[in-house]
């Protein structure tokens, strides 16, 4: 059994709704660097952003607010510079701060089931919104993948493209690098099949690197290295994400090998807590709401903590990259370090 610490509680604040929020693909997004927290009341979608300060408040004072008349029926909802981004059944729109529809961009609905949605966001220089919407069916009703677009913010205007092999598949979006318009895209199909791509945009043009296919997908990344976790729960890698190095794993770690003394699962978002650490969460079921929080070295990715809080946390936390993470224990956030 790995040697147990009690983090340190660097800070706290309440944030109404955020508790349905957390497992949500829109609910917790990294955007220009930041992890931005998205929750919906009524009619209406809030966005708090998580300080780079690890001081005291836990989120930054720009909140945003903006009512959506039709919340309800919007995938996933993004902050952009002006207000907020929302992919639909049918449609990719951009709304003011006062909820107005400044253009929509309309595509081919996705299907009636609940299965496949889209996701969007927008550059860090605020000039165009990536998005993800189905292909066009053929005359057989049938169509190879669904899009990657790249949109005008301003206008709507379809700028590039690029087809994906995935369809009717749940995408969700994140950008962890300061102001580099480098996104890395998921897309889940079911239980059974995911994708993950590094998304650069240079020049108004769309350049995907495939990071991982099949039963993984990328859960975070870190300079020039991803972390790619079964969708199953079975193991976690850590592979270069640098286009044209061999995407074999540089270490490797297996659920059981985390928490050895019976079956165990890795659940959630595994991240890079710093360079030099990874903190995943293990459950008795890759889909576990009651879970343990382990701390591995981000080269070997050998175990070197258990986590024991010193009181109840929450699901899955969430890593930022600069030494610390966030846990939601209900609609509490809590941000922890490793106490020095």
């Amino acid at each position: 059994m790995p040697e147990e610490i009690t983090p340190r509680l660097v800070g706290q604040e309440t944030f109404e709704g955020i508790a349905e929020a957390w497992g949500e693909f829109d609910g917790r997004q990294f955007r220009d660097g930041s992890l931005r927290l998205v929750t919906r009341s009524a009619d209406l979608v809030t966005v708090r952003t998580v300080r780079s300060s690890a001081q005291p408040p836990l989120f930054s004072a720009d909140g945003l607010a903006v009512p959506l008349a039709d919340l309800d029926e919007c995938h996933y909802v993004t902050p952009t510079r002006d207000g907020v981004a929302a992919s639909r059944q049918d449609s990719v729109s951009y709304h003011s701060r006062s909820g107005a529809v400044e253009w929509s961009f309309r595509h081919f609905p996705w299907g009636d089931e609940p299965i496949g949605s889209g996701a969007c966001a927008e550059t860090p220089d605020g000039h165009h919104l990536l998005a993800v919407v189905p292909g066009t069916p053929g005359s057989s009703g049938e169509y190879p993948g669904d899009r990657c677009v790249l949109l005008e913010s301003k206008t709507g205007k379809v700028i590039d493209e690029a087809l994906l092999p995935s369809f009717s598949a749940s995408y969700s979006l994140d950008a962890p690098f300061r102001q580099v318009s480098t996104f890395f895209l998921s897309a889940g199909q079911g239980q059974d099949s995911a994708y993950s791509w590094k998304v650069d945009i240079v020049e108004g043009r769309l350049h995907l690197t495939e990071l991982a296919s099949g039963m993984e997908r990328v859960t975070g990344a870190q300079h020039d290295r991803v972390l790619v976790q079964d969708v199953g729960g079975s193991w976690l890698q850590v592979r270069s994400a640098v286009p044209d190095v061999a995407s074999r794993p540089e270490s490797e770690a297996m659920s059981e090998d985390v928490r050895a003394e019976r079956e165990s699962y890795l659940t959630g978002d595994s991240g890079f807590v710093d360079d030099s650490r990874v903190i995943v969460a293990v459950g008795e079921e890759w889909w576990s709401e009651e879970t343990e929080h382990f701390l591995l070295d981000a080269g070997d990715l050998t175990v070197r903590h258990r986590v024991r809080y010193p009181f109840p946390d929450g699901l899955d936390p969430k890593a930022l990259g600069d030494g610390t993470w966030i846990t939601a224990d209900g609609d509490v956030v809590q941000r922890w370090c490793i106490a020095q």
